[in-house]
């Protein structure tokens, strides 16, 4: 389609309407391709920030997790509460507020929100791990049975038995090896129970050192 612009623009010969017409095209046109620059800026601009606030939330969630690492995590806490969780709040209300007011900061919640992040995982490890720990843990063994009372003692434990002398022993065994003297009092009789009681005082002797010699070898 041939317009006043574009005969313009090839060196054709226009009128004085169609020069006019041409030159408000040609504003037209540009004002156009302004604001297609204009918005190609803003959109640029955005993606910067949106790349600089994720460097910056993933510089914070580094730097605070290293620093975890390289000092342990004990150190990390200021008494119950773990400092990043306290320096992430305060950065990110710091900056939410400025966005608010229209100040922007959107650096401040960047951070803020690195620091959280940092601290909220460590809130999440460890919940998961007591998880884990509960979950796999052995159950709980039965209470064991019982033991059977001890059966009562004997009535004759600890009581001391009598210990036998070796004279009570051979009085014993002469009471029961004598008889009652029937003879008479003749020589033979007399004769008969003299070398019955010397039998008897030999059998003493023998029962008393049997007697003696079992009390040794029992002590």
């Amino acid at each position: 389609m041939n317009t006043a612009l574009s005969k313009a623009m090839n060196g054709e010969k226009v009128s004085e309407g169609q020069a006019k017409g041409a030159l408000a095209e040609a504003v037209g046109k540009l004002k156009n391709f302004g604001g297609k620059i204009s918005r190609t800026a803003k959109l640029s601009e955005a993606v910067a920030d949106a790349v600089i606030a994720t460097a910056e939330t993933q510089g914070a969630v580094f730097a605070a997790s290293f620093a975890e690492g390289y000092f342990g995590e004990e150190k990390m806490d200021l008494g119950p509460i773990d400092m990043r969780l306290g320096a992430g709040l305060a950065l990110g209300g710091y900056g939410l507020y400025k966005s608010m007011t229209g100040k922007g900061s959107t650096h401040a919640l960047a951070l803020g929100n690195g620091l959280l992040a940092t601290g909220i995982g460590r809130i999440g490890r460890h919940a998961g791990k007591a998880l884990a720990e509960k979950k796999n843990a052995p159950a709980t063994p039965p209470a064991p049975a019982a033991a059977p009372a001890p059966a009562a003692a004997p009535a004759t434990a600890g009581v001391a038995r009598p210990q036998l002398a070796a004279d009570d022993i051979g009085e014993i065994a002469r009471m029961v090896r004598m008889t009652p003297g029937t003879e008479g009092e003749s020589i033979e009789g007399r004769r008969r129970q003299r070398q019955r009681q010397r039998r008897e005082e030999r059998d003493e002797e023998e029962v008393s050192g049997r007697g003696q010699r079992f009390l040794r070898n029992r002590d």
